[in-house]
């Protein structure tokens, strides 16, 4: 883990993950790039392109001051050595410029903050948050604002038992090995899926012989709903981060993510980790 990427607005949930980046900072010896997307500023069709140009060229000297003020308070609160601390400004859409530059740095991690979905334009179209996590190729830390900041210790993996298990465990040890971190995978399985439960033993089996070493546990639960069953066990294991992972190809795969991790990240109540599978 050499390089993480934190993308800022500034705003007070920013500040708040901001810590959380900090601490992976130092746990992974990583590099942290604090990145700000300036908007296209909202200006009158009739302008001309140079006052567009002008327009644009003060939102960025604006951006950049506000980034200077951010690092500074940064640097005082997480102690992190300044020959670490990259700062970046991007002008464009946030979404796509934060997977954008992700690429370019070749991002190790993207820690970013979550309001979650305050209203029902942001549960119909989705936060900047979930567009980072649907595109990103590298793994994406969701940090909501009401989380305390502590060492993740124990990370929840809630898996689909769809295409490879266990590529996508070894991903998921891949982060939470250098942070100490134990990691349970669970499924839940509903009971009205037909003809699944041969699938699950193989894969639970597959699993636990790969990751007979590992500091990894499975576990599969039978529930009427997976988002509820997903909830009651959070409460039970109170997890320190719920992972899951963002598939790219299977239509149904798709349909899960959409319904599964929208629903966790929109309600954000602890830090989630999503990765590619």
């Amino acid at each position: 883990m050499k390089t993480i990427l934190f993308p800022t607005d500034f705003s007070e949930n920013a500040t708040h993950a901001s810590r959380y980046a900090g601490m992976l900072a130092k746990l992974y010896d990583a590099n942290l790039v604090i990145l700000h997307v300036h908007h296209i500023p909202m200006v009158p069709e009739s302008n001309h392109s140079f006052e567009v140009r002008n327009a644009i060229s003060l939102n960025e000297k604006g951006a950049m001051e506000d980034l200077e003020d951010f690092t500074k308070k940064f640097m005082e609160d997480s102690n992190l050595p300044s020959e670490r601390i990259i700062q970046r400004i991007e002008y464009g859409f946030p979404a796509e410029k934060i997977v954008e530059i992700a690429d370019s740095i070749k991002a190790d991690l993207i820690v970013m903050g979550t309001k979650g979905a305050s209203d029902m334009l942001d549960k119909w179209l989705g936060t900047h948050a979930q567009e980072v996590m649907k595109t990103a190729k590298c793994p994406t830390f969701t940090i909501p604002k009401k989380v305390p900041i502590d060492y993740p210790q124990r990370i929840l993996y809630a898996a689909d038992f769809k295409e490879d298990e266990i590529a996508a465990t070894e991903k998921l040890l891949n982060v939470a090995k250098p942070l100490g971190a134990t990691c349970k995978v669970i499924h839940i399985h509903e009971y009205f899926e037909p003809n699944v439960g041969h699938i699950v033993e193989e894969t639970i089996k597959e699993l636990e012989k790969k990751f007979e070493n590992e500091d990894v546990t499975i576990q599969q639960i039978h529930r009427s709903d997976i988002i509820e069953g997903l909830e009651a066990y959070i409460k039970t294991y109170k997890p320190d981060v719920l992972a899951m992972a963002i598939h790219e190809k299977s239509f149904l795969s798709n349909i899960f993510n959409t319904s599964i991790t929208r629903h966790f990240i929109q309600e954000a109540q602890l830090p989630m980790l999503t990765f590619k599978k």
